[in-house]
């Protein structure tokens, strides 16, 4: 609301005609063209004496005040395809001729041998190939009639978000070893976009996680690297209220992050990176302003009230994620806290021990169909996750870490973090990370060998026998003049991960090659349908079914070729 409208600027208003737009139009394409023909490679830098300080803060990229740079799209972008471009299209049709994406709601067991090129295949350490034997054993064991539950945990960053990639290959090892629902569930999904399963909570949980910056002193930690604690608090909207405030006309404030020359490592933590950030501000006249009208919400707290979990059988996903029969809770806790669990509208009630070590305790046997509450009245225990699987077979759990560069795992407790894993028959850990490490290019990485390289070993400190397969860095892409193209840094990036998995006895996965090598994310995204969205760094659910299947055929390619020569070796 403008209390002043007497104001000049208020009181006139130009009136354009579209006759006049358009010739604007045509003169400013003019002018461009005019550049593009001018400076035919797209760029022209201009050099300044140090008389000009004011021409640092215009340098929006990598340039010193003495070399001012100016980017636009050059005429061999607009009419020429580049070669670099055809040869990454030749490789993605490739990659998706091979690539079969098989009907996962066919419930038969998938025996069908793949075979697969190296550049999708599975890399090992040393000629043994032992990286991945016990996971192997494991499933042999469901194929001979085993009657316990294997799990593999897959930790990632925002790739992972929505369950997509897990999902598909949850459904290809459950419809061939067994097993059922979406494994271990988290009582808070910040994409709220998961696919096997629908959850809501209560609006008084907090989170405590490795990747963020809420965290816990003691490291008690869940097996997804987070915790979760309800208040018993809920805020309630009791009002509104009023607030006029100056609105001011123009007021620009830009932000720019520069990494420096060696990257800070965080002294609590040690795995925290950090960036020099500089701000600066376009002046503005302060006399231009108006007085506006905004409206507030006002809270308060309310009593103690039921704190609740709400997990809803999935319709969308496939059949053997849509049904589980086993609903347990993995938790720690100092005191007792009193637990209704309703499941298929049928309510249960239970008291959770107290207990200082993690225990996994179990709410229902039998099938369920429909969906589970939970509804939490005391003190909050520690909740690391609920556990919704079959009585037999494989899960696969779904852990992303939005903003994670796969560092924060030597903060948890080892001992908390070994009987986890232990409790749950973790069979294979999976990480996939990379991607948010990327945007600021270094030309060394070995800071970040160094730290993923901790923790490798903080997993292994807490489970020496645990499988660890780590998946690298898929393409991104960044605009370059017109075109988008691969940043340069991702194969560093890369080896830097795959060093700090071989040195650790880990198996690793080249998704960046799988996928195609260099530039092939453009190629992702302009297929149609789409196979990653238009950011140039996130698979859709298509693209995440691809990965999916890759990965799924890489695993099952190796398990065929352990087996064979466990026969011939017996």
């Amino acid at each position: 609301m403008i209390l002043n409208p007497s104001s000049e600027k208020y009181s006139k208003t130009a009136i354009v005609k579209p006759k006049q737009i358009a010739v604007m139009l045509i003169l400013l394409n003019l002018v461009l063209s005019f550049f593009v023909l001018l400076f035919p490679h797209g760029e022209r830098r201009f050099i300044f004496k140090n008389d000009f300080p004011w021409i640092q803060q215009l340098a929006f990229d990598d340039t010193s005040a003495h070399d001012f740079k100016l980017q636009f799209v050059s005429a061999h972008d607009l009419f020429y395809v580049d070669s670099a471009e055809q040869k990454s299209q030749e490789n993605f049709d490739e990659m998706v001729s091979n690539v079969q994406i098989s009907d996962t709601n066919d419930t038969k067991a998938d025996v069908e041998i793949v075979e697969i090129s190296e550049d999708k295949s599975i890399q090992y350490p040393d000629k043994t190939k032992h990286a991945l034997s016990d996971f192997f054993e494991a499933l042999l064991q469901l194929e001979n009639g085993s009657n316990q539950i294997f799990r593999i945990l897959h930790y990632g960053d925002s790739q992972l978000e929505g369950d997509r990639i897990s999902d598909y290959v949850r459904s290809k090892m459950q419809n061939r070893f067994g097993g059922n629902g979406p494994g271990i569930v988290l009582p808070i999904d910040v994409s709220k976009s998961r696919v096997s399963i629908r959850q809501s909570e209560s609006g008084d949980w907090n989170k405590y996680a490795i990747y963020t910056t809420n965290r816990l002193e003691d490291g008690n930690y869940g097996i997804g690297g987070s915790t979760y604690r309800f208040s018993g608090k809920f805020l309630k909207v009791v009002g509104t209220d009023t607030v006029i405030k100056r609105a001011y006309d123009s007021m620009i404030v830009k932000t720019k992050n520069i990494p420096l020359k060696e990257p800070i490592i965080d002294s609590v933590s040690g795995d925290t990176i950090r960036f020099k950030t500089e701000k600066y501000k376009v002046p503005f006249d302060s006399s231009k302003f108006h007085y506006d009208t905004t409206y507030r919400k006002r809270y308060e707290k309310t009593g103690e009230g039921n704190s609740w979990l709400k997990f809803n059988c999935a319709t969308q996903s496939y059949p053997r994620v849509r049904t589980f029969n086993q609903v347990k809770l993995l938790y720690n806790s100092k005191d007792t806290c009193r637990l209704i669990a309703t499941i298929d509208g049928v309510e249960k009630s239970m008291v959770l021990p107290a207990s200082s070590t993690t225990q996994l305790i179990t709410i229902h046997n039998g099938n369920v169909s429909e969906g589970v509450t939970l509804n939490f009245k005391g003190l909050s225990p520690n909740i690391f996750g609920v556990l919704l699987d079959g009585e037999t077979g494989i899960a696969v759990d779904n852990f992303p870490m939005r903003g994670s560069s796969g560092t924060g795992y030597s903060m948890i407790n080892s001992g908390v973090y070994a009987r986890q894993l232990e409790l749950t028959n973790t069979k294979l850990i999976i990480m996939e990370y990379g991607i948010n490490v990327v945007p600021n290019p270094q030309k060394n990485y070995d800071y970040y060998q160094k730290l993923f390289d901790a923790q490798l070993k903080a997993i292994r400190k807490a489970k020496p026998d645990v499988d660890i397969l780590i998946i690298g860095p898929s393409d991104m892409s960044r605009k370059v003049g017109a075109e988008h193209k691969s940043y340069p840094n991702i194969t560093l990036i890369r080896d830097a991960m795959k060093k700090a998995a071989f040195d650790n006895g880990c198996a690793f996965w080249d998704l960046y090659a799988a996928m195609g090598g260099q530039n092939s994310m453009v190629e992702w995204v302009n297929a149609k349908p789409p196979l990653a969205s238009k950011d140039y760094t996130h698979f859709s659910s298509k693209g995440a079914a691809y990965v999916g299947e890759m990965l799924y055929d890489a695993l099952m390619s190796e398990y065929h070729y352990w087996k064979l020569g466990k026969s011939q070796n017996p």
